[in-house]
């Protein structure tokens, strides 16, 4: 028998804490694993969703000390423990599997900013600036997941039916 090789796509997009949490859902009930999933928000904005305890060395040492806001919370939450979270010195807290693509393709992101990583990540210039200037205003977050090709269409009808805005699919 041969091997089935799926096609993926990334789509991202800015989203409110409140229209975040269905979506997050969404994707759940529609199959997307956690591991494909990743968020990136301010550390204003995180803060109120996720307490933190423990050591300051993110992502070594980083816990959940305690989790509010629900469902966002909880896959939050769920997203940190699994793909551990980037912080220092940016003012973004990403979850998700976009900790490493943007460790690795910002040198620690430090010298070249969520832009230079989202960049790196193939994102067009403008988008990714466009994600940086958003993810600077409290409240916005945004984000990212690895879809299967076929079902593309519809995660980016989700994403628009909560009001994402300034949606971008990539391979």
């Amino acid at each position: 028998m041969g091997q089935v090789i799926l096609d993926f796509k990334n789509i991202s997009g800015i989203f409110s804490p409140a229209d975040a949490e269905p979506i997050l859902y969404e994707l759940g009930q529609r199959h997307i694993p956690m591991k494909d999933i990743s968020v990136l928000m301010s550390e204003t904005t995180g803060n109120t969703l996720i307490k933190m305890s423990g050591s300051n060395k993110a992502p070594e040492g980083a816990t959940i000390g305690g989790i509010s806001g629900g469902i966002i919370g909880g896959i939050i939450g769920s997203l940190v423990l699994a793909g551990s979270i980037l912080a220092p010195g940016i003012g973004v807290l990403v979850a998700g599997p976009l900790v490493g693509a943007l460790a690795g393709t910002a040198a620690g992101v430090g010298a070249g900013g969520v832009l230079g990583g989202l960049i790196g990540l193939g994102i067009p210039e403008r988008e990714a600036k466009y994600y940086e200037d958003a993810l600077k205003e409290e409240g916005n977050m945004m984000i990212a997941a690895r879809v299967p090709k076929e079902v593309t269409p519809e995660i980016k009808a989700l994403f628009e039916q909560f009001e994402g805005k300034n949606l971008h699919i990539s391979n």
